[in-house]
């Protein structure tokens, strides 16, 4: 009787076992399965130096979503970032745009500097921004091509935004940038405001 109860005893702790492996392997299937494509998503379109994000949007009135979203497509949240034609950092400010910004801005410290760049960076959108009547794409592509260029372009007698930017690669960042935005939106919304 007693080596009867014990392997009863033994068997009732190995069924424990197993429901308990059992119960956890599919706790973790259904959590792999839930939002797999979210995860790649969020590997594709990572977030840093969110907190400055936020704060730059909220001080400049600039949605964190866009930041992010210029941020990605300008140095994928690469602090070390350079570009060949001289831009640093994640926002790529030029060294002349640098010191135009502080000077107009009173922003101090190295614009290479990730949370001096994204302020700079956020804080020269905002200027655009002033500058082109909000008119995003023309502000994205001034970001990119230049204030110089675009008003170049808007001089030409019926010049339109929305299909006569000359650049193709303006014309890609401007397109990118706002699928950026959408995509940190999407993913980071709740963590961005």
């Amino acid at each position: 009787m007693r080596r009867y109860g014990r392997a009863r005893a033994r068997r009732r702790r190995w069924v424990g076992l197993v429901a308990v492996v059992v119960l956890a392997g599919l706790v973790l299937w259904l959590w792999a399965s839930l939002e797999p494509e979210r995860r790649v998503q969020e590997a594709v379109y990572p977030l840093r130096y969110e907190e400055t994000i936020r704060a730059a949007g909220e001080l400049y009135g600039v949605d964190p979503a866009l930041i992010a979203g210029i941020i990605y497509v300008e140095s994928r949240f690469n602090p070390e970032a350079v570009s060949p034609r001289g831009a640093y950092g994640m926002m790529q400010i030029m060294p002349d745009t640098a010191v135009f910004i502080s000077e107009r801005s009173g922003i101090g410290g190295d614009f290479r500097d990730p949370h001096v760049n994204i302020r700079m960076g956020t804080w020269y959108y905002t200027y655009l921004e002033r500058k082109y009547q909000g008119d995003e794409r023309l502000v994205l592509a001034a970001y990119n091509a230049g204030e110089g260029r675009v008003d170049a372009w808007l001089r030409r007698e019926g010049f339109d935004i929305e299909r006569d930017i000359p650049y193709i690669e303006t014309r890609n960042y401007v397109e990118d940038v706002a699928e950026a935005r959408d995509r940190y939106a999407e993913l980071y919304g709740d963590r961005l405001r």
